[in-house]
């Protein structure tokens, strides 16, 4: 005796979409990670404190997903500084023993208070050719060489 499959159990097709497992960061990794942007410990250190390697960091490192939560909590980090740094300027503007950083303090201050979408413009990635043009050093010596041999005279 044959037993079909009821019709209400549907098979794996072709057509169906797959669903993408999230990658995250977690575990050691993290701590690793949380330990270089947080207590601005380097890569070895930051790997020894979470019981990995050095090479087991800096192959995590390489992967999309870790790379990605890396950049993540650089960009909180400072973002969550900003604060301390408009108050650290308005403590130089008020100062009077060094011109200079009072100056460079208004600039600061005043760079920290344009558009944001203006600051993310310059830093996007825009199609084209950049073209560098290095230049060496002036040459000291220069050697000329002449042309010593008689001239050929051509036979009739």
């Amino acid at each position: 005796m044959n037993a079909l499959a009821p019709l209400d159990q549907s098979l794996p097709s072709a057509n169906q979409p797959k669903t993408e497992k999230v990658l995250r960061v977690t575990g050691k990794n993290r701590a690793a990670i949380d330990a270089m942007v947080w207590e601005g410990l380097t890569r070895s250190d930051a790997a020894t404190k979470a019981g990995l390697t050095d090479h087991s960091l800096y192959v995590a490192l390489t992967k999309p997903h870790v790379k990605a939560y890396y950049a993540q909590q650089c960009e909180v980090l400072r973002t969550s500084g900003r604060a301390r740094r408009i108050h650290r300027l308005e403590a130089m503007l008020e100062q009077s023993d060094n011109k200079a950083a009072v100056i460079n303090a208004a600039l600061a201050l005043e760079s920290i208070g344009t558009d944001q979408a203006t600051a993310n413009a310059a830093q996007s990635v825009q199609p084209g050719v950049i073209i560098q043009i290095v230049t060496q050093a002036p040459v000291q010596h220069v050697r000329t060489i002449d042309d010593e041999r008689p001239p050929m005279i051509s036979a009739p």
